[in-house]
């Protein structure tokens, strides 16, 4: 037979408080439970027996803080962690830190190579696109250069006409 699941609204009522109350004492003393598909907090019996441990205490005017759970003592809550135990941990910590670190600036190497390769390829686009256009515009001009020369000739050749022709007509 399945074990009896409360919810956190069932705890409440059982003990006299209230729900926000339960779930703040779940979080504090980081109690088992289960998280429905409502995301509400599910418990076993043995949960709801700390619960009710923690109310008694709590009626006799201990501060959460003061409350000492079973099994705590064994698992070191509120104990003191020795000095070479906490610095193998520091020491471990600055290792995972460093290698981030190592990690973060090939990263930003790579990006930073990228970019400039990316860089490189628009400026030998742009280049080719100015000698594309400097080439054309100097045969353009040559073009333009060309036709004013013609028209030139055009407008040299009646004038000279024009004047023999004024010459004779006296």
């Amino acid at each position: 037979m399945p074990e009896k699941m409360w919810k956190t609204r069932e705890v409440a009522k059982a003990i006299n408080v209230n729900p926000s109350t339960v779930q703040r004492w779940i979080k504090y003393f980081h109690l088992t439970t289960k998280i429905n598909a409502k995301g509400h907090f599910e418990m076993t019996d043995d949960t709801y027996d700390k619960i009710k441990f923690i109310h008694s205490e709590t009626k006799q005017g201990k501060k959460l803080k003061e409350i000492v759970m079973e099994g705590d003592r064994e698992t070191g809550r509120g104990k003191m962690v020795p000095a070479s135990a906490m610095d193998e941990k520091i020491d471990m910590l600055i290792r995972q830190v460093e290698h981030l670190d190592r990690q973060l600036n090939n990263k930003a190497d790579e990006v930073v190579e990228y970019q400039v390769l990316n860089q490189r390829k628009e400026i030998n686009e742009l280049n080719e696109l100015i000698s594309h256009l400097s080439s054309r515009l100097k045969t353009l001009e040559e073009s333009l250069q060309q036709k004013e020369n013609a028209d030139l000739t055009a407008q040299n050749g009646p004038q000279k006409k024009r004047r023999l022709a004024g010459i004779f007509s006296f």
